[in-house]
């Protein structure tokens, strides 16, 4: 048992290591990239993609955030990226760290915590509580396991269609035999790539939706 324990906490952590240390090196070369970039000429088409993608996600935090969106951009973003590569890691040979219950459950919770610690902003600690008596107080019980129930729910639905892709290309690579050298790669572009981008979308977009819930409407103002 600590042999497996052992080694489904090291692999992920191991790797997600790697993933991150990767990210860190590419994004300081990006920065120096970036530092010599004159904001009065043309903007390189290098520099698009990066800035469509940042303004992107920017826009749609700040239509469902509003006000206090640039709190919380830096973990969206955070979030994206590192899912992203986290997700399509198999690519480059290593095994997925979201193919883990433990990394998609840490993911889970820090995105539960930032929930809360918005609703707290928002509406303040004694306002934040009320909310769990809504609509009426009988619903406390309800209301709790539901809010409990959301790290749970975001953790299992990122691991599962993971973990899915990735027993679909084995049981392919099992009934294919030599033969999947030729398809592989095409199930490799489905299953590593374009699900990978979809688990994404889905997982922080969500996160993003319940953050807005727990603020007032009358923060949720498109911040220019």
């Amino acid at each position: 048992m600590s042999i497996f324990l052992d080694y489904t906490l090291k692999t992920p952590v191991r790797n997600t290591i790697i993933i991150v240390g990767a990210l860190i090196v590419f994004f300081i070369i990006l920065f120096f990239f970036i530092r010599k970039v004159d904001p009065m000429k043309k903007t390189p088409l290098w520099l698009v993609p990066f800035m469509w993608i940042v303004d992107l996600i920017n826009n749609f935090i700040k239509e469902n955030i509003g006000i206090r969106w640039r709190k919380f951009a830096p973990w969206f973003l955070t979030l994206v990226i590192y899912l992203f590569f986290a997700n399509i890691s198999s690519i480059f040979t290593l095994e997925n760290p979201t193919g883990y219950l433990v990394i998609c459950f840490a993911l889970g919770f820090m995105s539960f915590c930032v929930i809360q610690i918005a609703g707290i902003a928002s509406n303040g600690v004694g306002g934040y509580l009320k909310g769990f008596l809504d609509p009426f107080p009988i619903m406390l019980p309800m209301n709790i396991v539901s809010e409990f129930s959301l790290p749970i729910s975001l953790s299992l639905r990122l691991f599962g269609n993971i973990t899915s892709g990735a027993c679909i290309s084995i049981l392919i690579k099992g009934v294919l035999g030599w033969g999947s050298v030729v398809v592989m790669p095409f199930i490799n572009l489905i299953f590593d790539l374009a699900f990978s981008v979809i688990q994404v979308t889905v997982f922080v977009i969500l996160s993003i939706i319940f953050t807005s819930m727990k603020i007032k409407d009358e923060e949720k103002i498109y911040a220019k």
